[in-house]
């Protein structure tokens, strides 16, 4: 019962926002939670659902993906102009559903704040878990790289399918052994160096199964790259969607997945923009998408410099 006063009381607070011209992007879901503090439980979940987290990239592969999939056909909701916390997720389900909770659409992709994964993903249980890589942020906040592995791999159910940067060690310890897996990453490109510059910022620098000092293939940014620890073999794995060509001057760069190289138009030369294309792409081609569709959509996107 309080789930349903919680559901007409907050979509009669969003649709007298909207008509004052407001988004209603957060409020409802807010009042909603405080109201029903397991209302994401109750609240109409669309068939599949696809969560994008991690430190740096979100709003980027999440309007990529977006728009993506809208270019192939799905209808979909989301909550991209919404807050990433789960008030705004609830507020964005919340638009997604009847006055009697029923389903509208069924297909949403949410960008979800990594430390509000205990909050959200319990209760909506997504199908798809994109993670474009954990690096250091606000330390009051989120404290340290390994806090914030913790909240997700706590937060997380064993359904999803993961889709992690195969670059990132924090971000491919994510998740446990039952569930599936797929890394994207980008093969050693010129200027990549061998070691680490003394003056970088490396989240991790120690093994994760026996704590001997990591080295590298080549390091990137802080510490994006490939590693391995020459006292376990411990190593970073091999990449689903690996870039293996940038071609600035043509705008393009080629992904080898399963043996087979396709080429796609450059949205952005910057590097993490690059990390992020090759994310989009490897969560678009495991939800079923083909190249062909990939290609056309990224034909129309673009990413401001």
């Amino acid at each position: 019962m309080r789930y349903h006063i919680t559901l007409l009381l907050a979509k009669t607070i969003s649709f007298l926002m909207r008509l004052c011209g407001r988004r209603a992007t957060h409020l409802p879901g807010s009042i909603a939670i405080r109201l029903c503090p397991d209302f994401l439980k109750h609240v109409g979940r669309p068939k599949t659902i696809i969560a994008v987290t991690g430190t740096n990239g979100k709003t980027t592969v999440c309007n990529l993906l977006i728009d993506a999939l809208k270019e192939n056909g799905y209808d979909l909701m989301s909550n991209s102009f919404g807050s990433n916390i789960n008030a705004g997720v609830a507020s964005a389900l919340l638009h997604n559903c009847t006055i009697f909770g029923r389903v509208k659409k069924q297909l949403a992709v949410l960008e979800v704040d990594e430390r509000s994964s205990l909050l959200i993903y319990p209760y909506i249980r997504p199908d798809y878990i994109l993670c474009t890589n954990l690096l250091r942020d606000s330390i009051k906040r989120n404290a340290h790289v390994e806090f914030i592995q913790y909240i997700i791999n706590s937060a997380m159910q064993d359904n999803a399918k993961l889709i992690l940067n195969g670059d990132d060690i924090l971000t491919c310890a994510l998740g446990s052994e039952k569930q599936q897996k797929r890394f994207f990453g980008i093969a050693r490109m010129p200027g990549d160096r061998d070691v680490p510059s003394p003056y970088a910022v490396r989240d991790i620098t120690c093994c994760p199964v026996c704590d001997a000092k990591l080295k590298y293939e080549f390091v990137r940014y802080n510490h994006i790259g490939k590693v391995y620890c020459e006292n376990c073999g411990f190593r970073s794995p091999d990449c689903d969607y690996l870039v293996t060509k940038i071609d600035e001057e043509n705008g393009a760069v080629t992904v080898l997945h399963n043996g087979v190289s396709t080429d796609y138009k450059m949205v952005n030369n910057n590097i993490v923009n690059i990390y992020n294309m090759v994310a989009v792409i490897a969560v678009l081609q495991e939800f079923g998408v083909k190249p062909e569709g990939i290609q056309r959509a990224f034909e129309k996107a673009h990413v401001v410099k």
